[in-house]
């Protein structure tokens, strides 16, 4: 009976080692480009509708097509787990501001010349938790993955308007809105590892999310490197 307990306890510890040398913690980081849409519409101005007592009545919402933010740059720290084919990770993304700058109006305006432009930079930073599968290719250095993550990001807008009469600047405070929001990402991607530790990262996501019920989306590039431990 002694020597029965003694061979399961072997194999139940052996077991267990071999679980635990197969999750591999692993750390990350990333450059990506950023190129960014949203459903939000350009604003324009109809001096028609504007008053003196109230020229924001002037103000068009939809007048043209999507905002298009120029591409930026991001940053991004990355911490997970290996476990077979199976990856959880960890991700915190630090995007640069994006901006779209166009004309408002831009003419006569009874007696006067206005011109309006509008510029409106975003800050985003995401939080992510992230879930990869990696196919294994057999005698070969390279990894395909697929992959999918849910979590939250943090949008700072800030509006800016730049207004002219005859020429003369007129100064006009800008809008900021801070916003925290649910998001999500799907990637598809592959790996290169130089060494058992060692890993180049190259990958195409598409990030999503909903703000002030407008579909906010980012089509991105991101380059990196894993090291394993």
């Amino acid at each position: 009976m002694k020597k029965t307990l003694g061979i399961i306890a072997l194999a139940a510890t052996a077991s267990t080692g071999a679980i635990a040398a197969d999750i591999t913690p692993y750390v990350g980081l990333g450059v990506v480009v950023d190129k960014a849409g949203t459903s939000a519409k350009r604003v324009g101005f109809n001096p028609q509708l504007a008053t003196i007592i109230n020229p924001g009545a002037g103000i068009v919402e939809d007048a043209g097509g999507d905002m298009k933010f120029d591409a930026a740059i991001a940053g991004e720290i990355t911490a997970g787990i290996k476990w077979g084919h199976l990856r959880g990770e960890l991700e915190f993304a630090l995007r640069s501001a994006s901006e779209d700058d166009y004309t408002i109006f831009s003419g006569p305006m009874g007696p006067i010349t206005l011109n309006a432009s509008t510029k409106t930079s975003v800050k985003h930073n995401s939080y992510m938790a992230n879930v990869y599968y990696d196919f294994e290719i057999k005698n070969s250095n390279w990894s395909p993955y697929i992959g999918a993550g849910i979590g939250v990001g943090t949008y700072e807008q800030k509006a800016t308007v730049n207004v002219s009469v005859n020429g003369n600047p007129i100064p006009v405070d800008g809008i900021k809105n801070d916003k925290t929001e649910f998001e999500w990402q799907v990637a598809l991607g592959t790996a290169y590892h130089f060494t058992d530790n060692w890993a180049a990262d190259i990958a195409y996501r598409f990030n999503s999310s909903t703000i002030a019920g407008e579909f906010v989306y980012a089509h991105e590039l991101k380059v990196g490197a894993r090291y394993s431990f």
